[in-house]
């Protein structure tokens, strides 16, 4: 990598006529391999490959993992902007008396999910296919179009020419003590067709299914590495990085699984094993953190799963609510819906605003609900429990998440 840049070599480093960077070198990377040849540790891929396998299909899941599924990503959205400085909270995502309308945290958060709703879809259509640089600018406005921190134009490429085409990567002092400086804006184009190109290559996708090449997490590593590389976004790369993640499982058939949360408790590996890759161009470290994110993600969230799977009825024994009730009916709900409103309520289960009042009040006293505003019209109601299992720090211990959320129900009684 420290070969000087050749249109005929296709990759190396060069420097920029921006003036002030005089003596700073830029990295243009070579497109992804197509083998890599360090020595893996194949337990480590194995686990990460049945990991993956075990998940359910997107064409049979059920209506339980879809509400899994919807919860998920706005957990994820939460996670993966709370990384780059975006900070919001699930419950603020999930809250219905939030207007996404203007810049804030919450609405880029919002942003977020929609973006991988977004993305689901159009790879579940076209496969690895819809990942184009348009569709990938398309992504890019759903999450920085309403970043309150974010000052450039969302949806657009590096430029040359254009604010924010100069990027650098953990600079806080000099230009020159900088950590890595991606592609000058002239490479942007052609070095992320490249990566685009590649994760959609039958001769590299075909093998590694077969069990013959690169297998989908060591895809998903040594593609992130090198879309991290070419950068080619002024902001918000980490955050499209990672939703790329979750579309090369979903061109899988599998439900998607999330792994923002492992990478941010492991931040400072990941950034290591991340350098290791766009410096070096040695992949093993990055291969192996990403294995061991999709291997731990996995029993994360089969332990998040469980405890929301098994809530309702929880719930059912504590109320021995009436069948048919607004407030039996309403215990499948709150778990694609805990935060809500009278009106929500109603609205949702097609029932009379005094229906769901008195809904509302049986799950109040019944320890279901709590009562978070406190006073006036338009109170919002949440399930604590659904929220602190969603909310908790990765590798909570879930049972004393459920204590603590059932300590705050019991205190509002």
């Amino acid at each position: 990598m420290r070969q000087p840049y050749t249109r005929q070599r296709g990759f190396g480093v060069e420097k920029t006529n921006k003036p002030g960077y005089e003596n700073v070198w830029f990295v243009v990377p070579p497109k992804p391999p197509g083998t890599v040849a360090e020595k893996l540790d194949l337990s480590l891929v194995r686990d990460a490959i049945h990991a993956i396998q075990a998940r359910t299909s997107l064409a049979t899941a059920d209506e339980f993992e879809k509400t899994l599924a919807y919860l998920l990503v706005r957990r994820e959205a939460v996670a993966s902007s709370r990384m780059e400085g975006t900070w919001s909270t699930v419950d603020e995502v999930l809250s219905p008396a939030i207007s996404g309308a203007d810049r804030s945290a919450t609405a880029a958060v919002r942003g977020y999910a929609n973006a991988l709703v977004h993305g689901v879809e159009a790879v579940q259509s076209n496969g690895l296919a819809a990942l184009t640089a348009e569709f990938l600018c398309e992504l890019h406005t759903h999450v920085m179009e309403k970043d309150p921190g974010f000052a450039g134009i969302a949806g657009r490429l590096r430029t040359p020419g254009q604010p924010g085409a100069i990027v650098q990567i953990g600079r806080f002092g000099r230009k020159e003590d900088s950590i890595y400086n991606p592609a000058p804006p002239q490479h942007v184009p052609r070095c992320l067709g490249a990566v685009l190109d590649w994760m959609a290559d039958k001769t590299v996708l075909e093998p590694g299914d077969a069990g013959m090449g690169l297998s989908l997490p060591v895809r998903m590593a040594v593609g992130h590495a090198h879309f991290e590389a070419v950068h080619p976004f002024s902001d918000g790369n980490g955050r499209i990085g990672r939703i790329l993640w979750a579309l090369q499982m979903v061109a899988a058939g599998r439900l998607p699984l999330y792994l923002s949360s492992y990478v941010e408790a492991e931040r400072a590996e990941y950034g290591e094993a991340l350098q290791e890759a766009q410096k070096k161009l040695r992949y093993r470290r990055i291969i192996e953190f990403v294995c061991r994110a999709i291997f731990v993600s996995s029993a994360e969230e089969a332990e998040t799963q469980r405890t929301l799977h098994d809530l309702p009825e929880v719930w059912r024994r504590r109320g021995k609510f009436r069948r048919g009730s607004s407030a039996e009916r309403a215990l499948t709900l709150l778990l694609k819906m805990p935060l809500l409103t009278i009106k929500t309520l109603a609205a949702e289960l097609e029932v009379s605003m005094q229906a769901a009042s008195d809904g509302i009040n049986r799950l109040e006293k019944a320890g279901i609900l709590r009562d978070r505003s406190g006073h006036g019209r338009g109170r919002i109601y949440a399930a604590e429990e659904v929220i602190g299992v969603l909310a908790r720090p990765f590798g909570a211990d879930i049972e004393v998440v459920l204590e603590s959320a059932q300590s705050l129900l019991a205190s509002s009684k």
